[in-house]
């Protein structure tokens, strides 16, 4: 088999492959909600988790529509009301998974750190420093209220709390 490498030919694949693509974006944001909300936490859809959501994926604002809180691992990113905030692998991106998983629960620091970092830069300041990331991150992206839901005024704990905020 012989491949012409015609750049018209190029531009019209590549542009056939972009509305492939945009259509299955299309599809996945139109049934992924139905996805999510059916899996329990922690329930593994493949060999690798791509979505979950918190253990109460509605949240409602009031008489304001429902918002899912979805952690996706595959994109390491958080949507929340409408938006996506990308993460990156990084520790605000393990620290939001964790605090997810119990929603409205807090968690001691020592716990977190344990959990996350190795045992060479375990300290409160980098987790301290790991929240105030997060809660930038999720400000920037227009989740200011999420951002304000994760609560650290008890002393050495944190805690994602959705209940008291939007119910």
């Amino acid at each position: 088999m012989h491949i012409v490498n015609h750049p018209t030919a190029t531009t019209e694949r590549l542009a056939r492959i972009a509305a492939c693509l945009r259509q299955a974006t299309l599809l996945i944001e139109e049934i992924a909600p139905d996805i999510v909300v059916g899996l329990a936490p922690g329930a593994a859809v493949a060999s690798r988790q791509p979505l979950f959501a918190t253990d109460r994926p509605e949240i409602r604002s009031g008489n304001g529509p429902a918002r899912p809180l979805i952690i996706d691992e595959a994109t390491f990113s958080v949507h929340w009301a409408n938006r996506t905030c990308y993460l990156g692998n990084t520790k605000p991106f393990r620290l939001m998974e964790r605090l997810a998983r119990r929603p409205n629960h807090l968690v001691l620091c020592d716990v977190l750190l344990e959990e996350l970092w190795d045992q060479y830069s375990r300290s409160r300041e980098v987790l301290r420093a790991a929240v105030k990331m997060l809660r930038r991150k999720l400000t920037s992206a227009g989740m200011e209220d999420l951002a304000e839901a994760i609560d650290g005024s008890t002393t050495h704990h944190y805690g994602l709390m959705l209940n008291s905020r939007f119910s």
